[in-house]
């Protein structure tokens, strides 16, 4: 059975490794994540409609 762990120059897991690539994919995922509700938000402010337009001050 071969595995596809990567090991260091002393054969032990290569724990930085690892962590470096969790770091990465939290990174995208928070990446996308903004994007996302980014999009949302943007979406919600331009689906408002104003329900009366604003009128002028009136001239006395």
């Amino acid at each position: 059975m071969k595995n596809e762990y990567k090991y260091d120059a002393f054969g032990n897991l290569d724990a930085d490794f690892y962590v470096e690539k969790a770091y990465e994919l939290r990174r995208a995922y928070y990446a996308q994540a903004i994007k996302k509700v980014t999009s949302h938000v943007k979406a919600f402010f331009t689906g408002l409609t104003v329900a009366r337009p604003f009128k002028s001050a009136s001239q006395h």
